[in-house]
């Protein structure tokens, strides 16, 4: 009988300077695919072979996506990091029929999922040069320590004002990247396949959307915008101290609009965006123990 790969039996693993960490997400996916090129063989002694021939010998980055609650415990840090970098590592994916490699993985976009009464979330996608199948050698942990999700108290502070009646939060990490192919002359030559050979950073976006109800205590604010505004948003258990875990961000000089939406309930919302220039690691923070 055959050994089926079950998406709820996968094992995921993030193995970077020399260290391993599992990860337990809620869901996964990757994938890889390859560019085609197609050429003519008609000519005058077969006019009637209309059909093109195929030629496949390079292969497209790898792509993932990876979802898991923010917890308590400094076991998925290591994710905040690698985003906050970009920095390049190796994802494994381990199930009881094979263990899938996905080699020089860089994530490329982190958005902080936070909602109100619901555990705190990370939301990851990525790319890679290569996916391996069957990988050997391969020995992931099965070692279940403490994951304590997070259920937020959320606070927001637009130019040192903190925000009354906030409905919601989004904050998301944007790295744009350039892949370099592997188009030499001897990796054309030595390769049977060409993949991606490493990748540049070109710019960074970090930005989000903080709606909140309109009332007549803060009417003043709305369909306002500016260019230089300090922003802070933490989300997490509790909001000061050496107790909280969670998200925070800020205080940190950002662009935003704000304009009013007409729902059951009238709402504003602020549409923002970093404009500072700064040490990323020092503003944008995963809290834990």
């Amino acid at each position: 009988m055959p050994t089926y790969n079950f998406k709820e039996e996968a094992e995921v693993y993030v193995v970077s300077g020399g260290n391993q960490y599992r990860i337990h997400v809620t869901d996964i996916t990757f994938s890889q695919t390859f560019s085609e090129e197609s050429y003519s063989v008609n000519t005058i002694h077969s006019p009637n072979d209309l059909f093109e021939a195929s030629v496949i010998n390079k292969a497209n980055a790898a792509t993932f996506t990876l979802s898991l609650p923010a917890i308590e415990e400094v076991n998925y840090a290591i994710l905040h990091s690698l985003l906050l970098g970009p920095t390049a590592f190796d994802l494994y994916i381990k199930t009881p029929a094979d263990v899938y490699r996905l080699r020089q993985s860089v994530i490329t976009n982190g958005s902080f999922v936070i909602e109100r009464s619901r555990p705190l979330r990370l939301e990851i996608t990525g790319e890679a040069s290569q996916l391996y199948r069957a990988v050997t050698g391969f020995t992931g942990s099965s070692n279940i320590s403490n994951r304590t999700p997070i259920i937020p108290i959320v606070d927001v502070s637009v130019s040192g004002s903190t925000l009354d009646n906030v409905v919601s939060v989004t904050m998301e990490l944007q790295n744009e990247i350039a892949w370099t192919p592997f188009r030499t002359v001897n990796g054309a030559f030595s390769a049977t396949t060409m993949y991606p050979s490493g990748f540049t950073i070109s710019k960074k976006i970090l930005a989000g959307s903080i709606t909140q109800y309109l009332t007549d205590s803060n009417k003043a604010t709305a369909q306002t915008f500016s260019t230089g505004t300090a922003l802070s948003i933490k989300a997490g258990n509790g909001l000061t101290g050496s107790f909280f875990r969670g998200f925070s961000f800020g205080p940190a000089t950002c662009a935003y609009t704000n304009r009013i939406a007409q729902g059951g309930i009238f709402t504003q919302g602020y549409d923002w965006r970093l404009t500072q220039n700064t040490n990323l690691a020092s503003i944008l923070k995963y809290e834990t123990d």
